[in-house]
Parts: C-alpha cells; structure tokens; sequence
C-alpha cells in the first residue's frame, strides 16, 4: 500500500476541455519534466510516490532527519514509512519495499493474526486426566498432565489443580504423573536462534506444557536468587523460583560474598542440554537478593514435576514419578485450567516484548493445520493471514513468531499496511492498549519496553509503537498524534553496522507529535 506508485487525477477546467491542436512534442516534454521532477523530489528509494502538497513541509522535515551520517552510511539500510491514519495518504517514504530484518516489531504481526484468526477471548486449557474417575480416593494408574500451549500456567495454578483433586477425595495417585506436552512438536529450541541464547530468559524452550516463574509469564525459565551470606568467607544462599520446580534442577554455587557497597555481579548459566546451572560473581553484604532468570530444558517435564509436588502438598501420596508421555484416548477429565484471554496476553506479550508468548501463539496457530504446533505451520499461518487481509507478501519472510531470529524478512510498507489495517478491526481498541506508551515511566504496565524512551517530549503518553532491537538491528513501528489531532502510522527499519539509527527514531516520534498542519 505505502510507498507504490499512485495514479494522478486529471482536472478539468470549469468550461470543460479545450478542444485545440496538439503540440505532441512539446507536452511530452513538459510530461517528461514533471515525472522528473516529481521522482527527484521524492526520497530515496521510494519510487514515483505522488504525495499531498499539504505535506511538503512535514515531508522535509522528515527528509532532513534522515540525513544523519547513522541512516546515511554506506554500512546502513534504513527504511521509513509515515502516513495519515485516517486517508492513508503518504507523507514520506523511504526504501519503503525494502525487505529487511524486523527484530521484535514483527510482533505486531503475531499478534495480529492471532487476534484475527483465535479471536480476543481464546483461551488455552490445561487438562488433568486418569483412566478413570477415582474410586475410594484412590487413581489408579497414571495422571495426566495434557498442555495445549498456555504460556502463562503458574505455580499457583497447578495448587489450584492440586487441591481441585483433593475436593473430590483424592487421596493416592498409583502411578506417575505424566507431562503431556504433544500438542506442539518436539522442537523446542529454533533452528534459526544462535546457541548463545539458550540459557537467557528471552530465548526459552517452547512447549505445549510449560510453567512460568513470574507475572511476567516468562515460561519456561525459572528464577535463582543470591542472598549473601553472613560473612564474605561463606557462600551466598540460592533460592529457586518457582520452589516446586527445585527438584528439575541442579544448581552449583561458585558464587562469593562480597564486601560492602562492592559490585553486584551475579550470573547464572545453563549447561547446554542439562539442567545443571552454575551460578557465577559475588553478592555484597547487606545487599538484598540478585536475581536471574535462566532457561531450563524440558519445560513439559519441570511442570509435571511441579504439581507431582503440589499434589504431595494438598496431602495426595504419589506412587510413581514425573515422566513424558501422552494421553490415551478415552481417559477421564478430572480437573481443568484455563488461561486469561489473549485479548488480556497482548498486554504482557506487547508490552514487554515476550519472545516466549509470540511462539507459543505462533506453535497454537500452527496447531489449526491439523498437525502438532510447529514453526513451519505457524509462520505460514502469520504469511495466510498477511495474503487474507490484502498484505503484498513479496519479499515477507517469516521463521519465528518474535522476531528474534535474522532470518526474518519484512518490509516497512508491509509493517505500515498492517498497523493500518489493524486500526479498521473490532480488537483495534485491545491491539492499541497493549502497545508500549513512550516515556511513561515508571507505569511499567503502560509504558512497557518505551517507558524510558522519549520522556519529557510532545510524544510521552502519546506515542504507541513497537520497538525491535538485535545487535545491528533497531526498529520503531505504530501510531502518534500531532500537536493538531492528526493521527500517523509509521515505521522505521534499520539494519546497520556502525552507528544505530535508534536516536533517529526518537526524533521522528517527536517531530510527528509536535507536528501541526499550516494548510490544511
């Protein structure tokens, strides 16, 4: 949509055409001169985009902004889209069809197309089942732990669970507890992330069957707590969050106390497939407790291990042990979770930039092909939904749901036409509340990843946009209303080496906030 040629339309005089004869030489060169002109006037990359004249001194405002040396270097490869909201009119455009890597912007894809194809009130359940239906408080056999992909299950929720079993007289479960995570396949880790991630919390394992330390829902890490101890001669103390899923891990403390008021330098990291994390740095004294969020392996099984152990606590004896498995057909429902909404998700996932819940709703829209949750049918559910609603797909290239691997491919125009179309829905309001707020701090659940950026401008608690950032990569794409009411979509790629054009996004945010129109 942005950045493609546009017709011109012709106007008529009031007296109607003039009926002369035709100087075919002479008016293919005034033609010749005015396309010209009009191509040497438009920025690079652009094509022949005819915009309104009313725009000429936004459009030279933005013009100059993008001749800073970071989006000017041979080493960069920026590209720009700003348009009305309402008319969709071009303001400026540049190298507009240029496919370039999105980082976390292309979570506004994700989350579209899941709000389309799932809808704002689709919730994930987690189910518990047995052969059968208890007799004398007694499951005989196994305990079926069976996840449909929620990445926002709780330590509380599988007490919930728990003590559901228990209400209706549980009391021994013979068997294992099984952890049942077939609904997604078996490819936990992307085949296009770099192995360096693996350990780091925005790059967990993702599971049908998973379990989340926090409010943040960072599933499938856990959390290790260093507290120093009593003298600088003693180790820290380690707690593990949740405390149901200790007995998943092995933690190794190489950690030291530390002296007053010295340097907190606490790291964890995980031994690639283990769950063996080593704990690294040192703790001051009289410090409050550091804490680090690392991945571990095997999500689906840490969780049936969790509620093995909720189960002990709500007073159920467990025979057997956590193992993976699947559920037979024909076994009977005992107890169910369900999720919050992914209307309610977006907040987390958007504002917070949540690689975990991007692929966990990009493995669930893969699901629909009739086939477990994979990548492969999940970005092609992502690329379906782009061609469904009138998205150009050429040069779009989707391997995640996040953005996290550079294998992706967008281009600023296909971003822009999608926060367009976007703001045409019934979820537009739930899709608009979740985007981070520039420079709202400290409301952390508005501002969210643009809290800190922006403070103190025309465009804080104004400007709602997704960020993306990889070593090489920034990006900045949503909405921001000028000083005069007037509402715009806008989008700035850049994949550079060198300088980062960061800064330049910023100040286009803020040049569109204070904008007001002097010919309208």
């Amino acid at each position: 949509m942005f950045g493609a040629p546009r017709s011109l339309k012709v106007v008529r005089g009031s007296r109607g055409p003039r009926h002369r004869p035709v100087r075919w030489p002479f008016l293919l060169a005034v033609a010749m001169l005015a396309v010209a002109a009009i191509v040497a006037s438009a920025p690079p990359g652009s094509g022949a985009t005819v915009y309104s004249t009313r725009d000429a001194a936004l459009r030279r405002e933005v013009g100059r902004l993008m001749t800073d040396p970071s989006v000017t270097a041979s080493t960069a490869h920026v590209g720009v889209v700003v348009a009305d909201a309402s008319t969709r009119t071009p303001v400026y455009v540049r190298y507009a069809n240029t496919p370039l890597a999105p980082a976390s912007t292309q979570k506004t894809f994700t989350a579209a197309a899941a709000m389309y194809t799932l809808g704002s009130g689709y919730r994930w359940r987690t189910d518990v089942y047995a052969p059968s239906a208890p007799v004398g408080g007694v499951v005989s056999g196994r305990l079926y732990l069976k996840g449909a992909g929620d990445p926002t299950l709780l330590e509380r929720d599988l007490t919930a669970l728990a003590s559901a079993l228990r209400s209706k007289g549980v009391t021994r479960v013979t068997g294992d507890v099984v952890a049942d995570a077939s609904a997604f396949d078996e490819v936990r880790y992307s085949p296009y992330w770099s192995t360096s991630y693996a350990s780091s919390y925005y790059a967990a394992q993702v599971s049908a069957l998973t379990l989340a330390p926090d409010t943040d829902y960072d599933a499938g890490t856990v959390i290790v707590s260093a507290s120093p101890g009593t003298s600088t001669t003693s180790a820290p103390r380690l707690t593990v969050t949740p405390a149901s899923a200790a007995s998943h891990v092995r933690v190794v403390n190489r950690a030291r106390t530390s002296a007053t008021g010295s340097m907190t330098t606490i790291a964890v990291t995980r031994a690639s497939g283990t769950n063996t994390l080593t704990v690294t740095g040192q703790v001051p004294l009289g410090h409050s407790a550091a804490r680090k969020w690392v991945t571990v392996d095997d999500p689906a099984l840490m969780t049936a291990r969790a509620l093995r152990t909720r189960l002990v606590a709500a007073g159920i004896r467990v025979d057997g042990t956590a193992v993976r498995g699947t559920t037979p057909a024909g076994q009977s429902l005992l107890a169910r979770h369900t999720s919050m909404t992914l209307g309610q998700l977006l907040v987390p996932f958007l504002k917070l930039s949540n690689n975990g819940h991007a692929e966990a709703i990009t493995k669930t829209l893969g699901s629909r092909y009739g086939r477990p949750g994979n990548w492969a049918d999940g970005t092609k559910a992502l690329r379906d939904y782009a061609a469904r609603v009138g998205i150009p797909v050429a040069g779009l290239r989707f391997v995640d749901g996040s953005g996290l691997a550079r294998a992706n491919r967008l281009t600023p125009s296909q971003l822009a036409t999608l926060l367009d179309k976007v703001q045409r829905t019934s979820w537009w309001p739930t899709f608009r509340a979740a985007l981070p707020v520039a420079g709202t701090d400290p409301v952390r659940w508005t501002g969210g990843t643009l809290a800190g950026r922006m403070r103190g401008t025309a465009a804080a608690g104004n400007l709602r946009a997704k960020n993306g950032s990889l070593t090489g990569v920034t990006s900045l794409a949503g909405y921001v209303t000028g000083a005069d009411g007037r509402r715009y979509v806008f989008v700035m790629i850049s994949n550079y080496s060198g300088i980062s054009p960061r800064p330049v996004e910023d100040r286009l945010g803020v040049l569109l906030a204070r904008w007001r129109m002097t010919n309208r």
